[in-house]
């Protein structure tokens, strides 16, 4: 019976040292360092329709505005939707002043009103009505965009097997000097390795969030139901037999959560975000009929990551079960070398696919205790994501990280 546990517990360790240093040096980075790159034609720049949903943005609505009128992208061939969905505060009059002073130019811009906040999904579908382009881009009020950004991510649309496609590039904290914010932009250079990877093998497994992500229009509507819509778009074109491209020349700024508070809130809404589209799409995940589904989001990126804290749970009851505190020690030593091991791979990895970050967000031996806080902390939201949603107690309404802002 011991030897059964022994083999249970090897499992559980085998699983979690997959889905925090394996897959992403091991695997994606490999893949990414070997990836030949994309062949663009620049040439292409289709209509593109941009969406900025708003909810009480009244400090950030005008900067972003300029930022997006100031793309190097020809300004024919784009258009800005702001979709505000029922702000409380002055959103819509600062957006109007500035559609007053700007005038009729190109590109256009122009708002539109949801009579009350039915949360981003809604404000996506509404935005999506009065689009005058084949391509939606979303992104959030508070980004940034490299002015390259349409230019890099556009053209991959002229593959008509393209559905989607993914920005963010190589993502960028816009306040790397606090420690919070440096974890966070530890967490997206990871993400940042791994979709190149995906991408490069079948797709990249989720949308950037709110910050970029772009579309076919006429592929997809944003589920009202979802916490993650972005996350729901992406598998649904996917569904549809659509690659999802990463373009890591398409980089995006916008500021990570500077308290626990707002970071908790984040991530955990992210996390019921994701365990709802596994119940969504489960039939079509587990259909494993290419990379996307064989390796990508169910066991690695995804749905592993939605069961972890319970594999760390396991192994300390598992040391109970046992019994042997010879047998524990030798399995901790052990499991610790082989994520050490990794880890430097990791490092290897991450300074040759983000060669040049002087930043305070590089990886440093010193940087680990702070990485392992961060990692513990994700495990105990995903926790209470669970617990909030089988519970039911969760909303589509958006719950803005105010320290973003």
């Amino acid at each position: 019976m011991t030897l059964l546990w022994l083999f249970v517990i090897v499992g559980v360790s085998a699983l979690l040292i997959w889905q925090f240093v394996g897959y992403p040096p091991l695997l994606m980075a490999t893949v990414a360092l070997r990836a030949k790159p994309r062949v663009v034609d620049y040439t292409y720049q289709p209509f593109v329709s941009i969406l900025v949903p708003t909810y009480n943005e009244e400090t950030v609505i005008a900067q972003r505005i300029e930022n997006l009128l100031n793309l190097n992208y020809p300004g024919e061939n784009y258009e800005i939707i702001v979709v505000d969905s029922g702000s409380l505060d002055g959103t819509v009059g600062v957006v109007q002043d500035l559609l007053q002073s700007y005038g009729d130019h190109n590109p256009p811009v122009k708002i539109i009103r949801e009579k009350e906040r039915r949360g981003k999904a809604s404000a996506i579908n509404f935005g999506k009505r009065a689009a005058r382009g084949d391509f939606v881009l979303v992104t959030d009020a508070n980004a940034a965009f490299d002015p390259n950004v349409l230019r890099e991510i556009m053209p991959h649309f002229k593959d008509p097997k393209v559905g989607g496609a993914v920005g963010g590039g190589k993502y960028c904290v816009a306040n790397p000097e606090n420690s919070l914010a440096a974890s966070t932009s530890f967490y997206w250079d990871l993400e940042y390795m791994m979709r190149v990877g995906e991408s490069a093998l079948d797709s990249a497994c989720t949308f950037h969030g709110g910050e970029i992500n772009a579309w076919r229009k006429d592929l997809v509507d944003a589920d009202v139901r979802m916490l993650t819509e972005d996350l729901d778009m992406c598998v649904s074109i996917k569904e549809k037999g659509y690659k999802i491209v990463y373009e890591p020349g398409a980089i995006v700024y916008e500021p990570a959560p500077t308290t626990p508070e707002d970071q908790i809130k984040q991530r955990k809404r992210t996390s019921i975000g994701t365990i709802q589209i596994l119940f969504k799409h489960g039939k079509f995940l587990i259909s494993a009929k290419d990379w996307y589904r064989r390796l990508i989001f169910p066991p690695s990126h995804k749905a592993l990551t939605m069961i972890s804290p319970f594999m760390i749970l396991t192994i300390p009851i598992l040391y109970l079960v046992i019994g042997d505190l010879q047998v524990a020690l030798a399995h901790l030593i052990l499991t610790l070398t082989f994520f050490v091991s990794l880890f430097a791979a990791l490092l290897f990895a991450r300074s040759r696919l983000l060669p040049g970050r002087k930043d305070e967000t590089a990886f440093s031996v010193a940087s680990i205790p702070k990485i392992i806080h961060y990692v513990l902390l994700n495990e105990y939201l995903i926790l209470l994501a669970w617990k909030d949603f089988l519970f039911g107690r969760y909303s589509v309404l958006w719950e803005k990280a105010t320290t973003t802002r």
